[in-house]
């Protein structure tokens, strides 16, 4: 992967926690409004998905290479099938799995600052997960370059 590939994946890593925030698996005791939300982010278009319709993402990925970025812990190695694993995917903690649930209680009604609030709580959730995006590509970088 390129430096600029590399800058690529932490800003789409970092659109996508922007993009994609909740609070709770069933808001209010309401069902998911979908099980999949995807949207655009720069250059990127992403998705989280909820294979099992309870609310509560198990997968995040990138919609161009269907490569899971970011994944709920208890789906670790169960992925759907029509998804790959991105060399550099990571578990995402509680906070995130939290903030990302939000999406798939969004429809047309959602108001625009509310999709603000999910994307600024994903932005912040996603600075403690960059360092160790950044290892990752460089590490597979410099492996590369080795061989």
């Amino acid at each position: 992967m390129s430096f600029i590939s590399s800058i690529g994946f932490r800003l789409v890593f970092t659109a996508s926690v922007g993009l994609l925030a909740a609070c709770g698996s069933l808001v209010g005791g309401l069902r998911p409004l979908n099980a999949e939300y995807c949207d655009n982010f720069l250059i990127y278009d992403m998705c989280a998905r909820d294979t099992n319709r309870d609310g509560v993402v198990e997968v995040v990925y990138f919609t161009d290479t269907r490569e899971v970025f970011m994944y709920h812990p208890e789906s670790e190695g169960n992925f759907p099938s029509d998804l790959g694993l991105h060399r550099c995917a990571m578990p995402m903690d509680e906070e995130v799995v939290a903030t990302t649930n939000r999406v798939f209680y969004v429809d047309d009604s959602t108001t625009f600052l509310e999709k603000q609030d999910i994307k600024g709580a994903m932005m912040l959730k996603y600075v403690a997960f960059m360092p160790e995006v950044t290892a990752c590509n460089l590490r597979a970088e410099q492996e590369a370059a080795d061989n």
